[in-house]
């Protein structure tokens, strides 16, 4: 029988969710090499725009050049999703075959590619519930929001 419950949390994420105990870090974890995915050669334009969104939107240092085979799918799901989602507008929940009016199996395609895309989605870090555990790097402030924010500290006072 397999593991029941959620799956586990890599000790990147882990961190990243602001855990601190020992006990719960593995601190033997394999960790993949960093760097940006590289996008396939053979991705349509569509799913090529996508994989550029991503890429452009996503939290820095979160999607690994590891998850390029995820990212793809990802990427193909959102496309597929679209496409069906038009084709089903065009010809509604019901369609006529053999006199008798029966459900859209786009309705199908629809529902496979949505929960594909959710799921994907969370696994890479893209939904609003995956990104609320995470916390990113502070980086360096941009010099004239610091020079706001220092006048903002002194009328506070």
């Amino acid at each position: 029988m397999g593991k029941r419950g959620p799956a586990p949390l890599p000790t990147s994420l882990k961190l990243l969710h602001g855990e601190r105990r020992p006990q719960r870090l593995n601190a033997a974890e394999p960790t993949p090499r960093a760097g940006r995915p590289v996008r396939p050669q053979d991705l349509s334009p569509a799913a090529t725009a996508v994989w550029r969104r991503v890429l452009r939107d996503q939290a820095p240092g979160v999607i690994q050049r590891v998850d390029r085979e995820i990212l793809r799918a990802y990427c193909e799901a959102v496309i597929r999703y679209g496409e069906a989602m038009q084709l089903y507008a065009r010809s509604g929940p019901l369609i006529q075959r053999r006199g008798t009016f029966v459900p859209n199996p786009l309705h199908r395609i629809i529902r496979d590619n949505a929960d594909l895309v959710r799921f994907l989605g969370r696994e890479l870090g893209l939904t609003p519930a995956a990104r609320s555990g995470l916390q990113g790097e502070r980086g360096a402030t941009d010099a004239f929001e610091e020079y706001l924010n220092r006048g903002r500290r002194r009328s506070a006072l």
